[in-house]
């Protein structure tokens, strides 16, 4: 990461900020949805700014790719709009069309984004038994001005050796992050880890408590068992509580960076026979 710090400064950028693979940027309130337009708005004495994170929340136990991932239903009807994005569609009467079903559009809000009384009100039920309110980390990532004396402080934030930074918190937008969308996500963190799947061991190698018990589980247990414990602990399928975190807004629907990698969905054009 400094040396991201130095490569930004070279080619003249005037923010950093780290990202996994399994993460997005989703700049909410900004004008022409652009992470450009929210970082231009922040107050010029900010060195730092806090973007909360957004955990997915997965409705299925066999999503592939949870970035772009849609299925396509076969419907009639006379008229259409994909996910608000309208579709031109030929023919007079009822025609055939493709209706785009996204397998990850839930994510829980962080706590930064929620009236205290909702989430120390409903914590528990949007826990479901886990360990903590998020699978994973809950803190946010931070986005840093390029300046002189600027570090990495761990992945999550920044910091700068000649002061002490000043840091201002996002109210809208939001980092995504898509943990433990694919079912092989489980075995993925057991391969990469030679830990012994003890709860002593597994503190060497993973910080989060749903980490461990992930690997444990992984490490441990049959397939039929893993899938049994991944559609407990991970998948959201009670209906009725997801429509009751929804209506309380601990829960949100985020349709746009799939309507953005499916955008060819839009001039899709099928004739009825």
């Amino acid at each position: 990461m400094e040396m991201a710090i130095v490569m930004a400064r070279d080619v003249g950028m005037d923010w950093i900020i780290h990202l996994d693979t399994d993460e997005l940027l989703y700049p909410g309130g900004a004008a022409e949805y652009s992470v450009r337009r929210s970082l231009a708005e922040v107050p010029r004495d900010a060195d730092m700014v806090i973007f909360p994170n957004y955990e997915s929340s997965v409705e299925r136990h066999n999503i592939k790719d949870p970035f772009s991932e849609v299925r396509r239903l076969a419907k009639k009807r006379r008229c259409l709009a994909i996910l608000c994005l309208p579709i031109r569609v030929a023919g007079r009467s009822s025609t055939l069309y493709s209706e785009l079903n996204v397998l990850v559009s839930m994510f829980k809000k962080n706590y930064d984004h929620l009236h205290k009384d909702t989430y120390f009100g409903m914590n528990k039920e949007a826990t479901r038994g886990n360990p903590n309110y998020f699978l994973t980390y809950g803190n946010g990532k931070s986005a840093a001005r390029i300046q002189d004396h600027l570090c990495p402080n761990g992945a999550l934030r920044w910091h700068n050796y000649a002061k002490s930074p000043n840091e201002i918190k996002l109210e809208e937008a939001a980092v995504l992050h898509y943990t433990y969308t694919k079912f092989s996500d489980l075995t993925f963190r057991r391969d990469r880890c030679g830990c012994k799947p003890t709860i002593e061991d597994v503190k060497r190698c993973f910080m989060l408590d749903f980490d461990r018990a992930a690997f444990i589980i992984a490490s441990t247990a049959s397939e039929e068992e893993m899938r049994r414990w991944y559609n407990e602990r991970v998948v959201w399928n009670d209906k009725q509580l997801n429509l009751k975190l929804l209506r309380k807004g601990m829960l949100t629907r985020i349709y746009t960076p799939i309507v953005r990698n499916n955008a060819g969905a839009q001039k899709l054009i099928v004739t009825s026979q």
